[in-house]
């Protein structure tokens, strides 16, 4: 039988994996942080889902990764392959597709791509009534050669090329006649044939053709391709480069939902490294919604940032023109008496970016020894929000910029040890009416001993530092791709749960990087904008029994939960309404946490901000990268009865939390202690009232 696939694969271009084992168990799932309930190799390294298709006839849902057969490092690439039949219970099943050559010499490797079902047999690639499957992906080409095709390829190309199944996607055929059937960029772009990769392809049912997303990664550029036989393929159109571009886009992939179960809106998801949302050090995934017509992609004018703030806004002050601040209304003292604001950036310190205009306050007048206060003349409450620009010292008693009324400081904000600007927002919506003034100090003489202002406006739109639709606001969360083969409307998707600043260095073994949970989409109209909207997928009750529930009218400092589990799902509840203070106000639970509470990962919101947060910084081994031990927000506004919902899933060495009805999730990797099993609420700055807190244990779904 092995001689048989074997001459089969040397004839007729069938991936060496047909002759690849199936993995084989690894110490039942019981490692130190392997995960429970998320999907992960038994051994070797994984990366991005590809591929990912739904066999509607068998129930079955197929999923295809970024695979290295040789071990727990990036290498080789090859695509391994699981299957499901609800989402939650895997197995793994042969690599699909082997890298040429491994485990010599690797002449091609197969990147990242996607899969689709031929119902109609447009490749002519069935056979006896067989329907086919259709993958197309990336060839890398990691030395010069002459293809089985007869195509001569250049060393490190990038290119599309495509196989077939028969078999339902158990086996694959490569289409060596001809792969591959994108060899290059379109003109003018032929010279970057080194970052053209990730093809995302879908059937049009609205014009009939095969559409390919393909990334022109470092020109963050979407190409987009039309097909009538998924073989030969016409350039149409490109959309980018917007919103977020600080890394190369990668893992394209676009699809159809319905807004608030009415009008159909296309959203495009895209991948980018570096670049990821605020807060995190390298890869995130962000998405654009507009209208797609088969050839072209339009994006909605709201769902593009230029970062100038809310279109409402009213603005108090902006700090441009020569006027110094006492003759623009302010009172100033100290060194602030006589300055004025200063033209961008200031002899002797690192570049401010962030302002918009030409000014800003900026109180380096004389290196940090500069100290002063501006108080801003008093004026009526008259919006719902006070949005600014703020960046430089992060002490609240030393540089800080303060909202009182009737003396009372109502709102303090600082910068975060930065010379970014970010726009910060106040909610006054309860204070319209009342007179205020703004004050802005500067008491401190060294370190961060200075603070930047700009753009104090008044809106009923909150300013958010956002330069994209974020999918998820967490580091850990890349790649996102959704299940082909669903009803259209549908999206179910899954991400690399890993990040390339710290991927092959996580301490995990014999495997590397895990899945995210499957998760629902929809697409809803959150503050005036199309949103998406996540839940996890899948029968939870099934893995999970009726759990603790706690209710507590006041929370105050800590309240210990005692043991609660490694494999955890929380539902979290609390009024949003606390009294403001200048100490900084948050409420949250701690998971994942030694009896000591000297490891814990801190889940919670900020109310002053209002934002959902991740805190990892204590959550374990964090040793193996400088920049994994940090803090990861998402903005998320109460719900309209005023109260903040959370729900939380903790695995051996994750944590993901679906804010809200979903608008806001932050997944985080963690790795904990094997004792790190113990849980409390914590409230800082104040009592949070009306509390409901159920912990449920997940069952492993390996055993």
């Amino acid at each position: 039988m092995k001689l048989s696939l074997l001459f089969r694969a040397l004839l007729f271009g069938v991936s060496a994996s047909t002759v690849h084992a199936r993995p084989g168990p690894s110490k039942s799932y019981t490692e130190i942080y392997r995960p429970q309930y998320h999907f992960t190799p038994a051994k070797n390294w994984m990366n991005d889902p590809n591929g990912l298709v739904y066999d509607a006839d068998e129930g079955v849902y197929h999923l295809y990764f970024q695979y290295s057969p040789s071990g727990p490092k990036w290498g080789a690439l090859s695509w391994g392959h699981a299957t499901s039949k609800d989402l939650m219970h895997w197995t793994e099943q042969p690599v699909a597709l082997l890298a040429r050559g491994f485990p010599g010499n690797v002449t091609e490797m197969f990147f990242s791509g996607t899969v689709v079902i031929d119902e109609a047999n447009t490749s002519g690639f069935g056979r006896k009534g067989k329907v086919p499957w259709v993958a197309m992906y990336t060839s890398y080409y990691p030395v010069e050669q002459v293809l089985p095709s007869g195509k001569h390829v250049l060393k490190d190309v990038q290119a599309q090329s495509i196989a077939y199944s028969l078999d339902k996607g158990m086996t694959w055929t490569t289409y060596d006649a001809q792969n591959p059937v994108i060899a290059e960029p379109p003109t003018p772009y032929q010279d970057l044939y080194k970052e053209f990769r990730d093809p995302g392809i879908f059937w049009h049912k609205e014009t009939q053709h095969w559409v390919a997303l393909v990334s022109l990664a470092t020109q963050h550029k979407v190409l987009i391709y039309t097909s009538q036989n998924l073989k030969h393929w016409d350039f149409a159109s490109e959309f980018g480069p917007v919103n977020a571009v600080g890394g190369v886009w990668e893992c394209p992939n676009i699809f159809p939902l319905s807004l608030d179960g009415k009008k159909t809106k296309w959203v495009l998801v895209l991948g980018l490294n570096p670049g990821g949302p605020p807060g995190t050090v390298g890869s995130g995934t962000q998405y654009v919604v507009g209208d797609f017509n088969g050839t072209t992609f339009t994006a909605d004018a709201n769902s593009i940032y230029d970062g100038s703030g809310p279109e409402d806004s009213v603005i108090f002050e902006d700090f441009e023109g020569d006027a110094t601040f006492a003759a623009r209304g302010w009172t100033a003292t100290g060194d602030l008496a006589n300055a004025s604001p200063a033209k961008g950036t200031l002899a002797g310190q690192n570049p401010v970016t962030g302002f918009q205009g030409q000014q800003l306050l900026n109180t380096f007048i004389d290196g940090d020894a500069t100290t002063g206060t501006l108080t801003s003349a008093p004026f009526d409450i008259s919006h719902k929000y006070i949005n600014f620009l703020v960046g430089g010292g992060s002490n609240v008693n030393e540089t800080a910029i303060r909202l009182k009324v009737d003396g009372r400081t109502v709102h303090t904000s600082t910068g975060s040890n930065s010379e970014s600007l970010a726009w910060q927002t106040w909610d006054v919506s309860k204070l319209q009416g009342q007179s205020a003034l703004i004050e802005i100090i500067d008491n401190t003489t060294g370190g961060w001993g200075h603070i930047n202002v700009d753009q104090i406006s008044f809106s009923n739109t909150r300013a958010t530092s956002t330069i994209a639709n974020w999918l998820d606001w967490g580091p850990d969360f890349y790649a996102a791709l959704g299940w082909n083969g669903l009803p259209q409307g549908q999206r179910t998707i899954i991400a690399w749960m890993n990040n390339w600043q710290y991927a092959q260095n996580i301490p995990t073994d014999p495997w590397r990087s895990a899945m995210t949970v499957p998760r629902h989409l929809a697409l809803k109209t959150i503050d005036n904008k199309a949103t998406l909207v996540q839940e996890p997928a899948g029968k939870w009750k099934s893995l999970t029994n009726h759990g603790r529930a706690f209710t507590f009218r006041k929370v105050e400092s800590v309240r210990d939960l005692g043991r609660i589990g490694k494999t955890l799902e929380l539902e979290l509840k609390f009024s949003s309404d606390r009294a403001s203070s200048s100490e900084k106000a948050e409420f949250g639970v701690s998971v994942a946490a030694t009896r000591d509470y000297s490891h814990e990962t801190r889940v919670g919101y900020d109310f002053s901000t209002q934002q959902v947060f991740v805190d990892r910084t204590r959550s374990g081994d964090t040793s193996f990268d400088g920049t994994f031990a940090g803090v990861y927000s998402a903005p998320l506004a109460p719900s309209s009865d005023g109260t903040v919902s959370l729900r939380i899933l903790v695995d051996w060495s994750s944590v993901e939390v679906f804010g809200g009805e979903g608008e806001a999730t932050i997944t985080s990797q963690i790795f904990p202690a094997q004792n790190a099993v113990y849980g409390r609420l914590f409230s800082t700055g104040g009592k949070t009232a009306d509390v409901k807190l159920r912990v449920r244990e997940v069952r492993s779904t390996w055993r």
